[in-house]
């Protein structure tokens, strides 16, 4: 069975295994799916070992996701006291990383936070480089209320040793936007950038990060990625909305400055002027005949009536 299978199909042939080994393939989260084929899967008698080692820890984990800590403790038990029905060649020890992972998820999902992060420290101490037991100690911390700044240490930390996972620079940004340390944000998005060049809704939120910092130069920055976006997806109106907002904050910076450092900024504030006309013009277009045009219109036109 191929990854290319329909999962709707295989359900409907009631092909557990198959069921099972879709999601793996696809990296779906369906624990609701995986608990209840995996209980039929595991009543087989003529799945082999390494098969039905995977769907127990598989199950352990759906197990985990949704709750059931009765079932999740049941096949971690299982995967190291197989029964005598189904005695396997494959054998874990409760000293292999393979069932500390399992352990320390079940752990997590009753709520014993420190003895999860204890085993994790485990993992780490036999494998500094363990990618997975530091992103499990943040998210740890991450679910406590009062440890934010633990967490963010955590994540920093883990993100000295690992600063090619974009999906952790990505929380770091959110974590950022949560305490409001937009500079921080801007930091972290720069960073998702280099990694999702073409990507528009990266450039969006860079956009908004520089924007909502303030101040001259990060609004031009903030033009600059909120143009890129638009460029990128014409119809991102996200995009649209914060290049408007932009230029209007970059124009509002320039009037609290002195006469000649607003003379230096004169080709910027006819830029940026040219920016909210286009950008007004566009998002128009784009709501006409829509229930939200007038409010757009009267919006837009307060806009351009200031410039």
């Amino acid at each position: 069975m191929g990854p290319e299978e329909d999962l709707p199909t295989l359900i409907a042939q009631k092909d557990h295994l198959n069921v099972l080994r879709y999601v793996r393939a696809h990296e779906l989260r369906e624990p609701n799916l995986v608990v209840t084929h995996g209980k039929i899967l595991l009543e087989s008698k003529s799945l082999g070992d390494a098969e039905r080692l995977a769907s127990l820890e598989q199950i352990c984990i759906a197990a985990c996701d949704i709750g059931d800590l009765d079932l999740a403790e049941s096949c971690l038990d299982t995967i190291v006291n197989p029964s005598s029905k189904n005695k396997s060649s494959l054998v874990v020890t409760k000293e292999s990383s393979r069932y500390r992972k399992l352990l320390a998820l079940c752990l997590e999902a009753a709520g014993n936070y420190e003895s999860a992060g204890a085993v994790y420290d485990i993992l780490l101490q036999d494998n500094p480089s363990n990618a997975y037991a530091a992103k499990r100690k943040y998210c740890i911390l991450a679910a406590q209320r009062g440890k934010e700044a633990d967490a963010m240490k955590a994540l920093d930390e883990y993100l000295s040793k690992h600063p090619g996972d974009l999906a952790a620079w990505n929380e770091m940004a959110e974590v950022c936007l949560s305490v409001s340390d937009f500079k921080g944000a801007a930091y972290c998005y720069e960073e998702l950038v280099l990694g999702c060049p073409l990507d528009s809704n990266i450039h969006t939120k860079l956009g908004e990060a520089y924007c909502t910092a303030g101040g001259v130069e990060n609004d031009k920055l903030a033009r600059k990625h909120l143009a890129q976006a638009v460029q990128l997806d014409p119809n991102n109106l996200r995009a649209w909305f914060g290049l408007v907002a932009a230029a209007e904050g970059y124009l509002e910076e320039i009037e609290r400055m002195s006469k000649n450092k607003r003379e230096a900024e004169d080709q910027g504030v006819e830029v940026a002027k040219e920016l909210i006309k286009f950008g007004g013009e566009k998002l128009v277009g784009i709501y006409k005949g829509t229930k939200m045009a007038r409010i757009i219109n009267a919006v837009l036109k307060e806009s351009s009536e200031s410039l």
